[in-house]
């Protein structure tokens, strides 16, 4: 098994390339923590799958959602694994919608991650259910976190460059889609839901 892996965290990258070579089903992987560097490899030679992080901040503009989107354009047969520690229902939902092959959590053993690549390699999808989960959209989003905040909707709706009454519809549509009927509910919702990190 041939592995790609783009993570910009440079000692957990060079510590997993370390031990997936040291199992006896990884033949080659090569690590890499810039974005040029990945495409340029990913172009230049063959992989079995690629390991893909999501919160790459580090090392480049894009986050792993844009990079799987930019990998499949590029190579719609492409095997992209998202390996994280945001394990939340609406990240493994946005990978799988987005083609990723499977989503695995940075926590698991390398037993289960060695497991889990064997079964991508042989196109075995890993059965994990997902909640039924309605996506919100980008603006909604960035309305949800600023609400979250607590900037006050005047400003947000200026800042935004929309009216206050558009404001309150979508609001109103992200109260429905996250099945609550006020900001603290909603906050605690988006937290769980991986939309905001906790105010700390």
């Amino acid at each position: 098994m041939k592995i790609l892996l783009f993570d910009d965290h440079r000692l957990f990258g060079e510590s997993l390339k370390k031990l997936l070579i040291e199992s006896q089903f990884v033949s080659l992987c090569y690590y890499v923590e810039r974005e040029n560097d990945f495409f340029r490899t990913f172009r230049e030679k063959e992989f079995d799958i690629i390991l893909l992080d999501i919160n790459l901040k580090n090392s480049s503009e894009k986050n792993g959602f844009e990079i799987l989107a930019d990998i499949l354009s590029i190579n719609p047969d492409s095997k992209v694994v998202i390996l994280s520690s945001y394990d939340m229902p609406i990240y493994k939902k946005m990978a799988f919608d987005k083609g990723a092959a499977d989503f695995i959590n940075k926590s698991v053993s390398m037993e289960e991650l060695v497991e889990r690549l064997k079964r991508v390699l042989c196109n075995k999808t890993y059965y994990n259910k997902i909640p039924d989960i309605e996506v919100l959209t980008e603006r909604e989003i960035e309305i949800l976190r600023a609400i979250c905040k607590g900037d006050i909707k005047k400003k947000i709706a200026k800042n935004l460059f929309i009216s206050e009454r558009t404001l309150y519809n979508h609001i109103q549509n992200i109260y429905d889609k996250l099945e609550v009927s006020n900001t603290v509910e909603a906050y605690n919702k988006a937290i769980k839901l991986g939309y905001i990190e906790p105010l700390m």
